[in-house]
């Protein structure tokens, strides 16, 4: 009974996430993975995975909690995008934004394999859906005040949005979309929150991180491979260069980091290291 009461504890989810965070893949179990991965022929189809059950978990927990909007913080790869569409299948109208048309365009082939049945369209300077199910907007176009209004969609048109790289989202057209509608739940997504200009972009999610797993992290558990990097000496001489408020004058860096030298430099480089890595 003494290591019973004194040497156990209660495994309950505050114990599991902190499991979570510090467990890391073991070599032998990545090695017996790639080599399942050879010899399965069977088709796989959409379903969430790693990081991506733990996030769905905890956004369906802070629903439950009354949260109607929150971050998550995931790095690049862990697929996010893929998490929007599982954690939205249960809400019916769907708004996701982004600031450039290939984010779009890759949603909405994201969004097609998760829920193939919903009508989907775009909301952007050629395309203006507003009886779709999906709309795919980019934050030029539906953040201007022309868009955000009731000729266009009511303020509790979409039940669930996604805002797609959300360290963006302090920007006033963003600003201009979050304050517009009324959705059941607001989703923000990105893998670098903090901004240079220190502007809080937690708040505008009212600093509910649902979920982060930073890039070492995601690596130390297997969600991604780790990478090699290397330092290339850089001739240029930066200190004839003009400052203003802090930064080198941008006209004049362009001069002398756009250069062939430079430039045959970097492929050199790039080509013998490349060629280590295979």
């Amino acid at each position: 009974m003494n290591i019973y009461y004194n040497n156990t504890i209660k495994v309950d989810d505050e114990v599991l996430k902190e499991y979570s965070k510090r467990w890391k893949k073991p070599k032998v179990m990545t090695d017996e993975v790639e080599t399942s991965k050879k010899e399965n022929n069977v088709i796989d189809f959409y379903r969430p995975k790693g990081a991506q059950i733990e996030a769905l978990y905890e956004l369906k927990k802070c629903r439950m909690e009354g949260y109607d909007r929150g971050l998550v913080v995931a790095a690049t790869g862990i697929g996010k995008t893929y998490l929007a569409a599982f954690d939205s299948k249960e809400f019916e109208k769907v708004l996701f934004v982004a600031h450039r048309e290939e984010i779009l365009k890759q949603a909405e082939e994201t969004f097609k394999n998760v829920r193939p049945y919903d009508s989907m369209g775009f909301f952007n300077a050629d395309i203006k859906d507003t009886d779709k199910d999906i709309i795919f907007a980019s934050v030029q176009t539906l953040g201007k005040e022309e868009y955000l209004n009731e000729d266009c969609f009511s303020k509790d048109y979409f039940d669930y949005i996604v805002i797609d790289e959300f360290h963006h989202a302090v920007t006033e057209r963003y600003m201009n979309i979050i304050n517009y509608f009324k959705p059941k739940f607001l989703l923000g997504l990105t893998a670098t929150p903090e901004r240079l200009d220190n502007k809080d972009v937690f708040e505008l999610c009212d600093y509910n991180v649902v979920y982060e797993l930073r890039l070492k992290d995601a690596i130390n558990r297997g969600y991604l491979v780790p990478f090699h990097y290397y330092g290339i000496y850089d001739e240029v001489d930066y200190s004839n260069l003009p400052i203003i408020n802090g930064k080198y004058k941008e006209e004049e860096l362009e001069k002398v980091l756009m250069i062939n030298k430079r430039a045959d430099l970097i492929l050199r480089n790039y080509l013998k290291f490349n060629k280590k890595e295979q």
